[in-house]
C-alpha cells in the first residue's frame, strides 16, 4: 500500500464499472476520497451550456448514491480545482491525485498542467489512467488499431469494487458538501437524455436486444434514429460507460445472433457490426485530436485557413434559431435546442449548410452547436466541424442539399411537421416545394442554395487542386488517414469501412 489517502478527481468518468482510476486506487491506497469540482472557469467557456452542467449534476448525483452503498461518498465543490485541493489538503493531508486521461479542450489541457505543477510543488503524486482506446501523446496511425484492440478488445471491463475504503470523518464531510442551486433549467429539460451509469447500461441493453435491429439502414432518418440509433454517445461523452464495456456487451449479443441462421439474425449481425465499426472510429477521431490539439483553432490543412467566409450576422441568427426557410435545416436546429440530439446525417447536413450555403466559418458556428449537443465531445466535435466544412484536406468535400435530404430522409415531412409548428398544417407537397413556392407564415429561403454553394465549392476545390495542397494532404493522410483494419482472431469483426461520411458518425447516432 502507498500513502493513507488518495484523491479520486472525478472529471468525465461518472461511473464505478470499468473505472481504472478507482480500481487502481483501491488496490494501491489505504483510502480513496472521490472529489468532483464544478469549475466556474469551465462553465464559462463558450462551448459549455446549462445542458452540460445539468448532465454532470445528474451523473454525479447518481454516482454519489452508488458510492454511498459502498461506504463512500463524493466531496462536491464549486471552485477551480486547485483551490478545492488546497482546501481539502488543509483538512486531510493526501499523498496522491488520481484521475483519467481526459481528451478535452485547450482549457482543460492547461488546467491539467496547472494541477500537475501544483502537485510537483507540494510533493503529491499525480497519475492519470486511460478510459478509451486513445494513446496519450500520440501513436503512429499504422499501429493505432493494434493498440486499440489491446485496450478495448483484449481486456475485459473491470468490475465494480466491492468496497471503497473511506474513514467516517472524511465520508461525513463529503456527504455534507453541496453544490449551489442550479439555475436556468428550461421547461423542456425533461426531453434531455438522462446521464447516469444505470441509465447507460439500460440504454446499451435496449439497443443490443431491441432497438439496434434497425441500426443498419435506419440511422440516417431523423425519424428513426431516435429509436434505431444507439443513444450511447451521451454516456461515452460524460463517462457513465466506457467503449470497452460497450464492446464486450455487444460481442455477447453478437455471439447469440451468430448461433441463429435466419434473416433476422443476419440483420442483427449487420447492425451490430456496423455499430462496432463506429465505436472504433470514435476513438480514431479522438486520437487525431489528441495528436493535433490546435484543431480547435485552425484547420488541419494549412491551405484551408483563409476561406472567404462572409459571416453575416443575420444568416447566423437565422441558422441558430431555425429560421432559414429550409424546412429540414430549421427542424434540425429546433429539435437540437429542445432535445440536445439529432442523428449524424442531420448534424453533418446542418454544418455543411452553414458553411457552404450561408458562408459561416466553422469556428463561428462551433459554440452554438456544442452548447446544444447533449453529447458534446471535443475530440469528435472539432474533427467533424472541419470535415463537414471541407477544410480537413483529406476527406471528401461533401455539400449536403437540404432539399434532397428532405426527399430522401423525411419524405412524409414527419420530422419537419413535428418541429416546425408553422408547417404543421401544410401539405407534404407544399413543404417539399417551399423553396419554389414559399408557404405564407414561414420564412422564405434566405439564400439561393445552388449559387451560394457553387461559390464555396469553387473556393474549396480550387485549393484542393493546388500541387502544394496535395503534398500536404498526403502528409496528413500518413499521420491521420484511413487504414484497412483486418479481422482479429476472436473479435469477430469485419474490416473497417473506407472513409465515407456515413462511416464517420463516431457515435453521434
Amino acid at each position: 500500500m502507498n500513502g493513507p489517502l488518495a484523491i479520486w478527481w472525478i472529471k468525465r468518468d461518472f461511473r464505478l464499472e470499468d473505472n481504472l482510476v478507482l480500481s487502481e486506487g483501491v488496490k494501491s491506497y489505504q483510502q480513496i476520497l472521490p472529489v468532483y469540482c464544478e469549475e466556474p472557469g469551465l462553465l464559462a467557456l463558450e462551448d459549455r451550456s446549462i445542458l452540460h452542467q445539468q448532465a454532470c449534476r445528474q451523473a454525479v448525483a447518481s454516482l454519489r448514491r452508488s458510492l454511498a452503498r459502498l461506504g463512500s461518498g463524493v466531496f462536491l465543490c464549486h471552485h477551480h480545482v486547485i483551490r478545492a485541493l488546497e482546501q481539502i489538503r488543509n483538512w486531510y493531508p493526501f499523498t496522491a491525485i488520481l484521475s483519467h486521461e481526459e481528451i478535452g479542450c485547450d482549457w482543460t489541457y492547461r488546467r491539467d498542467r496547472q494541477v500537475r505543477d501544483w502537485c510537483d510543488a507540494h510533493g503529491i503524486h499525480d497519475q492519470e489512467f486511460p478510459q478509451t482506446g486513445v494513446k496519450r501523446g500520440g501513436i503512429n496511425r499504422d499501429r493505432f488499431t493494434q493498440f486499440w484492440n489491446s485496450r478495448i478488445v483484449d481486456q475485459k471491463p473491470l468490475p465494480v469494487p466491492t468496497r471503497i475504503p473511506l474513514a467516517e470523518t472524511y465520508r461525513q464531510r463529503a456527504l455534507e458538501s453541496q453544490l449551489p442551486p442550479l439555475v436556468g433549467i428550461p421547461s423542456h429539460a425533461d426531453a434531455w437524455q438522462t446521464v447516469t451509469e444505470p441509465s447507460a447500461h439500460q440504454v446499451l441493453t435496449s439497443f443490443a436486444s431491441k432497438r439496434g435491429y434497425g441500426y443498419s439502414g435506419g440511422i440516417s432518418s431523423p425519424n428513426r434514429a431516435f429509436q434505431s440509433g444507439s443513444r450511447l454517445s451521451v454516456h461515452l461523452a460524460w463517462g457513465t460507460i466506457t467503449p470497452r464495456s460497450i464492446y464486450h456487451t455487444i460481442q455477447q449479443y453478437l455471439r447469440q445472433y451468430q448461433v441463429e441462421s435466419s434473416a433476422r439474425s443476419t440483420q442483427w449481425q449487420r447492425s451490430l457490426q456496423a455499430f462496432l465499426s463506429r465505436l472504433h472510429w470514435r476513438d480514431h477521431f479522438m486520437q487525431r485530436f489528441e495528436m493535433d490539439t490546435d484543431l480547435e483553432f485552425r484547420s488541419l490543412h494549412p491551405n484551408y485557413r483563409d476561406i472567404p467566409y462572409s459571416n453575416r450576422e443575420d444568416h447566423l441568427e437565422a441558422w441558430v434559431h431555425g429560421q432559414t426557410g429550409f424546412p429540414l435545416i430549421d427542424a434540425v436546429m429546433r429539435c437540437l435546442h429542445h432535445t440536445g440530439f439529432v442523428n449524424f446525417r442531420m448534424r453533418a447536413m446542418t454544418v455543411s449548410f452553414a458553411c457552404h450555403a450561408l458562408h459561416l466559418d466553422w469556428r463561428l458556428i462551433h459554440p452554438y452547436l456544442s452548447g446544444i449537443f447533449r453529447d458534446y465531445e471535443p475530440g469528435i466535435h472539432w474533427n467533424q466541424l472541419q470535415m463537414q466544412a471541407g477544410v480537413s484536406g483529406i476527406n471528401t468535400i461533401r455539400v449536403y442539399d437540404p432539399q434532397k435530404q428532405l426527399r430522401e430522409q423525411d419524405p412524409q415531412a414527419e420530422f419537419v411537421r413535428e418541429w416546425i409548428p408553422e408547417l404543421r398544417h401544410a401539405s407534404i407537397a407544399a413543404i417539399h416545394d417551399h423553396h419554389r413556392n414559399p408557404i405564407p407564415g414561414y420564412p422564405r429561403p434566405i439564400v439561393d442554395f445552388d449559387s451560394a454553394t457553387r461559390f464555396m465549392k469553387s473556393a474549396l476545390f480550387g485549393i484542393q487542386q493546388l500541387a502544394s495542397s496535395r503534398l500536404v494532404a498526403n502528409s496528413i493522410a500518413q499521420r491521420h488517414g484511413s487504414r484497412k483494419r483486418p479481422t482479429s482472431s476472436g473479435s469477430r469483426r469485419s474490416r473497417s469501412a473506407p472513409i465515407t461520411p456515413s462511416s464517420q458518425a463516431s457515435l453521434f447516432d
